[in-house]
């Protein structure tokens, strides 16, 4: 309401010199766009994360998006949890039949792409598991970004 108020004051010697219809049409669609650009997101997302059930001292994995809609490309360079001896950034590929699995140093997001961790893809795979991931629990992630920074998030553990 405060910004209909700023944009009616501002507006305000531009009226006389208007017909009213467009003054209103104007302070309106600037309205629009201020609230528009206000909700986009300006930031790294992540989503739809999710980790695999696993039994203590086993290896799991954790399954998310990550989306940049900024203009500058960042870096994913690794990730921590409590739930693991330790976390590395794995890839896995079909090499002559077989399922290889490959560690990443780091995971580059280009500016405006999402890039994707699924089974068979991209993945946070989680060594020694310091205990039981039951379906239904939560697991808490930290990513760590060069631009971004941490990015924290909770992680169902569900069934594939």
């Amino acid at each position: 309401m405060a910004l209909l108020y700023f944009m009616a004051a501002t507006f305000q010697p531009l009226r006389s010199a208007m017909p009213p219809t467009f003054s209103r049409i104007l302070a309106l669609s600037l309205a629009i766009l201020l609230i528009l650009t206000a909700c986009s997101p300006k930031n790294l997302q992540v989503t739809q994360p999710w980790a695999r059930p696993g039994a203590a001292g086993d290896n799991s994995a954790i399954y998310l998006v990550i989306d940049n809609p900024t203009s500058e490309a960042d870096t994913l360079l690794g990730a921590e949890t409590d739930v693991a001896g330790s976390t590395e950034l794995h890839r896995s590929s079909m090499e002559n039949g077989m399922m290889m699995m490959e560690p990443q140093e780091k995971v580059s997001i280009d500016a405006k792409s999402r890039v994707v961790f699924e089974p068979g893809g991209l993945h946070v795979m989680l060594v020694g598991l310091k205990q039981d991931l039951h379906a239904g629990d939560t697991i808490r992630l930290t990513l760590n970004f060069e631009k971004a920074g941490a990015i924290t998030l909770d992680v169902p553990v569900k069934e594939p």
